[in-house]
């Protein structure tokens, strides 16, 4: 080149540089060294990048050896060689979990049993994964708190993701005992380091879905939401229920907006008593003033 081009472009069919200004060939049969698969988001993009998927939900974050037996199979290998081949696989899965840590291999089973069947986000998961390590780290939980503990992870990592997940449906659903779950809650508040975890549930993030199960306009969300967020600008939803929050708005916005709904609808929408519905709704009815212009 008589002079130095700036401008290069690279055609990654040919294997060459050319350069923009002039068109002249800088390079050619070049090796391209990038990947031979393309990713278009970061999960597709971590689970092609290494051997093996990398997750905090499995004990050992997915680092792991495994022999394969398709290249035994495939292969004429003597019985022996083969017995031998089958042994070494056995072991290795033997020897993957030693008896420290399994039952912490126990919880994350439940966790991702429990997160399977919610369908929760894996960014959740993950999160809770790490929570749950930390507490088996901390504390030394009975055999009998384990999925107790699941539970506990997967609430707290749900409410620093602004998931609307509560507490008192997993119990339902799982049959998990009540007292136990507060008791383990609160030991693992104050023995486990999980403050850069904690967050507290916006009422706000249960209304989309009570909206969307009784079926009511974007008005009814819209006004809702205003209502919270007065609620909270005065300090009047702290100690309370977020999805008893969020309940009531609902069903004072809908009577408000003429698309009414009875108490029991609402309940059942929000998962929660029309007893709580009707506390929230005389709280915020004496607290705060709404003025319809007709």
């Amino acid at each position: 080149m008589s002079q130095l081009c700036n401008n290069i472009i690279r055609d990654y069919e040919r294997g060459t540089l050319i350069c923009e200004d002039t068109g002249e060939i800088i390079d050619e049969d070049s090796i391209d060294q990038s990947p031979e698969w393309r990713a278009f988001t970061h999960d597709e993009w971590r689970r092609r990048a290494h051997a093996g998927f990398i997750s905090q939900a499995v004990h050992d974050v997915g680092l792991t050896t495994d022999i394969d037996t398709k290249e035994i199979n495939s292969t004429i290998y003597s019985y022996r060689k083969t017995a031998q081949m089958l042994k070494l696989r056995y072991l290795n899965k033997k020897i993957r979990v030693n008896r420290h840590e399994r039952k912490i291999v126990e919880a994350l089973t439940n966790l991702n049993h429990i997160c399977a069947l919610l369908e929760i986000p894996e960014q959740v998961k993950e999160t809770a994964a790490i929570i749950l390590k930390k507490i088996f780290y901390s504390i030394q939980p009975k055999r009998d708190d384990i999925k107790t503990l699941a539970v506990v992870s997967l609430v707290i990592a749900s409410r620093k993701h602004r998931l609307p997940l509560r507490a008192k449906q997993l119990l339902q659903e799982f049959n998990i005992d009540e007292d136990k779950y507060w008791k383990l809650l609160s030991e693992v508040y104050m023995k486990t380091e999980v403050n850069g975890f904690k967050s507290y549930s916006d009422p706000r993030i249960f209304v989309p879905s009570i909206i969307s199960n009784l079926k009511l306009s974007q008005k009814v969300h819209m006004l809702a939401s205003k209502i919270i967020e007065m609620l909270k600008s005065h300090g009047l939803t702290e100690g309370k229920d977020p999805a008893g929050i969020a309940a009531a708005t609902v069903y004072i916005s809908s009577i408000v907006l003429d698309e009414k709904k009875t108490q029991k609808e609402v309940a059942k929408a929000a998962n929660v008593t029309e007893v709580t519905i009707r506390n929230r709704y005389r709280d915020i009815m004496d607290k705060i003033v709404i003025t319809v212009y007709v």
